[in-house]
């Protein structure tokens, strides 16, 4: 166990409230960024600025041995917050993905690991990245190097998970496929439009759309292996109309937005390959004709069995059996850190933070909340398992 005078749980809180009121979304976030170059520079700590986003990046540890980093996003939602907490955001965008705790967890990990650097057997880098939920922030700093000089023989990065299910606390970790690849498609059903009291005089794009949508989900009941998770989820539909909708008419055009989620990489070009089929054999038949864009995001996340077996027993020797789980399947949800990890062998876990005798918001709902006291496990395991990292022979 990892020795710290302060209170490391009330430090992280603090730094969680403070970030909480400022959320900001993307690749650039000034006043966040700020936030964490004063905490460092409390603590002594050096750190890297990057050109294209405002990342950071910063070395604990002596220059000889290995080299294990420790992730946090830093970014925010475009959401406006519905809580009633204290320390609401005002500012129309909110932390409802939890990246505050995450950077907080990472600054409190950063606070122990200086205060214990002597027994750091290699080094630690720390990483902060922006542009996670939009940007591919992990891509933008892996391209400037942050994974170089010193090079990163492994990384840990955590998220935390509001689930009913389980106990405050608890956390969960999957070999392999931890989370799904991320991709998005838009297509654009072109017919004729026309007034609606005369259809057949009309290539009516709605009525393809239609179509399309419900073959969608015949490609993943009728042609998809059922045992692997594959989600294609409409999430937008916008027909041509002028600004004030009206009914009669029938209008000339159909844009269909919506994400395509999988834990296999093969499944990915499997279903934007069918997709195109599905909408070129629908709008030939039917008179009509469309434009369509498959845009390939980010990879699905394979945690290292290794790791992932390093984790679990450095989490259950920390807060006894059970305190981690090792789940069946993986999640649908996405993850940039899939990046870092397909460049360098990791582990990435999630930490259950639901908030007792409450109701159980999920992340991204504007009604999220955190149980802050729960925390301090988390930034206690990246620290711990930073440490037993350099001190293990582990190969990988």
């Amino acid at each position: 166990m990892l020795n710290y005078e302060e209170n490391i749980s009330e430090y992280i809180i603090k730094c969680r409230r403070d970030l909480h009121k400022i959320p900001e979304v993307g690749l650039n976030l000034p006043k966040t960024v700020d936030y964490v170059k004063k905490e460092l520079d409390k603590m002594n700590i050096e750190y890297k600025e990057f050109k294209n986003c405002t990342g950071l990046s910063a070395i604990i540890g002596k220059k000889e041995g290995k080299a294990i980093a420790l992730r946090a996003d830093m970014d925010a939602l475009p959401i406006k917050e519905e809580t009633d907490i204290d320390f609401k955001s005002t500012n129309g965008n909110m932390h409802g993905c939890g990246h505050d705790t995450h950077t907080s967890m990472l600054l409190g990990a950063a606070k122990i690991l200086k205060a214990n650097e002597d027994k750091l057997n290699g080094k630690v880098k720390l990483i902060f990245q922006p542009g996670e939920e939009e940007g591919g922030g992990a891509k933008v700093m892996i391209e400037e190097g942050v994974l170089e000089n010193p090079k990163v023989d492994a990384m840990i990065a955590q998220h935390i998970m509001p689930l009913p299910i389980l106990k405050p606390g608890q956390m969960v970790v999957k070999k392999g496929a931890m989370m799904a690849s991320s991709d998005r498609f838009k297509i654009k059903v072109i017919g004729k439009g026309g007034h609606a009291s005369t259809p057949e005089l009309t290539k009516d794009p709605i009525f393809m759309a239609n179509q399309i949508m419900n073959m969608m989900q015949g490609m993943l009941t009728r042609e998809n292996d059922a045992q692997n998770p594959v989600v294609v989820s409409i999430s937008n539909i916008k027909s041509e109309q002028p600004e004030t909708p009206v009914y009669n008419i029938i209008p000339n055009y159909v844009e269909i937005l919506g994400t395509v989620r999988c834990l296999e990489s093969e499944s990915r070009d499997f279903i934007n390959k069918r997709l195109e089929e599905i909408v070129d054999g629908v709008t030939k038949t039917m008179g009509g004709s469309y434009e369509y864009n498959y845009e390939y995001g980010y990879p699905a996340l394979y945690n290292n069995n290794k790791m992932t077996d390093f984790i679990l027993n450095t989490c259950n020797k920390l807060y006894g059996q059970h305190s981690m789980i090792a789940l069946p399947k993986g999640a649908m949800g996405s993850e940039d850190a899939a990046y870092y990890f397909e460049k360098v062998p990791g582990v990435y876990y999630g930490l259950n933070t639901a908030v007792e005798g409450e109701d159980v918001y999920p992340l991204h709902n504007p009604k999220m909340k955190v149980n802050e006291s729960v925390l301090e496990k988390g930034c206690m395991l990246l620290a711990e398992g930073a440490i037993n990292f350099l001190n293990s022979d582990i190969k990988l």
